[in-house]
């Protein structure tokens, strides 16, 4: 399917799915026209919506940005020792195992309502994927090629680099896909319990004043902020895969 009907039918979904919420929304999820008319006073005649939108991106750009770091780095090194990997994998997954929602709280308490708590809420959620696929794709590695490199005198960087790394780079990037909604996720539930501005406030304040407008303005926002995101993403994909056949060389051959 080329690129212009793949719009033309997303765009035909999102009219008769906008169309459907329009005529049978109710109170409890508001309707297109009620939320627009919202969203063009947040974010026009208040000037509330980019002051929010500014601390809830940035608080999931920092934790994101230094949580894939991390999970990058400590996934590479623990994959390479398998002792390492024995002593201290059960106790990342043990904390891995704690519902998210659980850390906010505990976040919130040692760092307080500003934007560490939710840069720390978003970053643990980030490390926690990120070294997690990390860790599987480079034990994943297809042995048979490394032998083969090995064979034909790779040292270890060489192997590292030219074969295991490009090997488990499609792990590496599903789980910075999988994160940027997560780590979203995690700022905006730090928002929800203590905050004093932000998406995940201003959606809390809009619950306890009952205005399902607001509360699904925020929920589209979001929506939104993780679409462009992941487009980001695409296009550094494409850049690190490139090495890859694409689905439509592998069927032309």
């Amino acid at each position: 399917m080329n690129v212009y009907k793949l719009t033309f039918w997303r765009v035909m979904v999102a009219v008769i799915l906008l169309s459907a919420w329009q005529l049978f929304g109710g109170d409890l999820l508001s309707n297109p026209s009620e939320i627009g008319k919202y969203l063009v006073e947040y974010g026009g005649l208040n000037g509330e919506f980019w002051p929010d939108l500014q601390s809830t991106f940035q608080a999931t750009a920092i934790g994101y940005f230094f949580g894939a770091i991390i999970g990058l780095v400590c996934g590479l090194l623990l994959a390479q020792s398998e002792k390492a990997a024995m002593i201290f994998k059960p106790y990342v997954l043990a904390v891995y195992g704690i519902p998210r929602i659980a850390l906010a709280p505990v976040f919130i308490a040692w760092f307080g309502i500003a934007l560490l708590s939710k840069v720390m809420m978003a970053g643990m959620v980030t490390f926690m994927l990120v070294f997690f696929n990390t860790y599987e794709g480079v034990r994943a590695a297809d042995l048979d090629l490394r032998n083969t490199a090995r064979v034909l005198g790779a040292n270890r960087w060489q192997l590292f680099f030219r074969v295991t790394l490009p090997n488990a780079s499609p792990w590496i990037t599903a789980g910075l896909r999988i994160a940027i909604p997560q780590a979203l996720v995690g700022a905006v539930v730090a928002e929800f319990i203590a905050s004093e501005r932000g998406l995940g406030f201003r959606m809390m304040e809009n619950t306890g004043q009952l205005a399902m407008e607001g509360v699904m303005g925020g929920v589209l926002i979001l929506m939104m902020i993780v679409v462009i995101l992941n487009s980001i993403l695409d296009k550094v994909e494409d850049y690190i895969l490139r090495w890859r056949p694409k689905q439509s060389d592998t069927e032309t051959n």
